[in-house]
C-alpha cells in the first residue's frame, strides 16, 4: 500500500468538515455520549459477555433539503472514543434521511433513520471483525439552530465473519447547526 493514501483520506476528510459557503444545505456538529442497550440477557451499559460498553461521539451533519415535505437527506462522518471494555477508536459513515414532524421554524421535533459503515479498534467477541455495518434510528427536537436527539445503533458484521452477534448502543447527542 502506497504511503500516501491516508493523506488523500485526511484531504477529503478535511473538506468534508470545513464549513464551505457554496454547500447549499446546513451542516452541523454534535457531541453525543453513548452505551451499550438492549443487547440480549443483559442489563443496560454491558454486551453480551457482561463488559461494559460505552464511549464519546463526535459527528460532522450536512443536511440537505429534497424539496419534499419536511424530508431532508443526511451524510454524516463521526468519531467516537471507546471509554469500556477497552480504550479504542471507532469511526464511521452514515447516511440517512430526517423527517421534520411539523413546519415550525422554531420548535421542530424530528425522527431520523440511515445507514452505514464503521471501522473500530476494539475487539468485539460478538464480532469477529473490525468493519462493522451500522443501522441507526433516532427522535430529536430542534430548536431554531440548537438540537437534542436520541438515536439507536445497531452494529453488525453481515454475515462477513463469525460471530455475527449483534451491538447495540444508545446514544444521546446535542449539537448545533452553523
Amino acid at each position: 500500500m502506497k504511503r500516501s493514501v491516508p493523506w488523500v483520506g485526511l484531504i477529503c476528510l478535511f473538506f468534508l468538515l470545513n464549513p464551505i459557503s457554496s454547500f447549499s444545505a446546513e451542516q452541523g456538529l454534535s457531541a453525543g455520549y453513548g452505551f451499550a442497550f438492549l443487547n440480549p440477557g443483559k442489563r443496560t451499559g454491558h454486551l453480551q459477555d457482561s463488559k461494559q460498553y460505552d464511549f464519546f461521539q463526535l459527528t460532522y451533519t450536512y443536511e440537505r433539503d429534497t424539496g419534499l415535505k419536511n424530508l431532508a437527506i443526511l451524510a454524516e462522518p463521526w468519531a467516537a472514543y471507546v471509554n469500556r471494555p477497552a480504550d479504542g477508536a471507532d469511526v464511521g459513515f452514515n447516511l440517512g434521511i430526517k423527517y421534520y414532524l411539523t413546519k415550525n421554524e422554531r420548535w421542530r421535533p424530528f425522527v431520523t433513520a440511515g445507514v452505514g459503515i464503521a471501522y473500530t479498534t476494539i475487539r468485539f467477541e460478538e464480532q469477529g471483525t473490525h468493519l462493522l455495518f451500522a443501522l441507526q434510528a433516532g427522535v430529536g427536537l430542534r430548536y431554531k439552530n440548537f438540537f437534542i436527539e436520541d438515536r439507536m445503533r445497531h452494529y453488525s458484521n453481515g454475515q462477513t465473519a463469525y460471530p455475527n452477534r449483534s451491538v447495540h448502543a444508545n446514544i444521546i447527542a446535542v449539537g448545533y447547526y452553523f
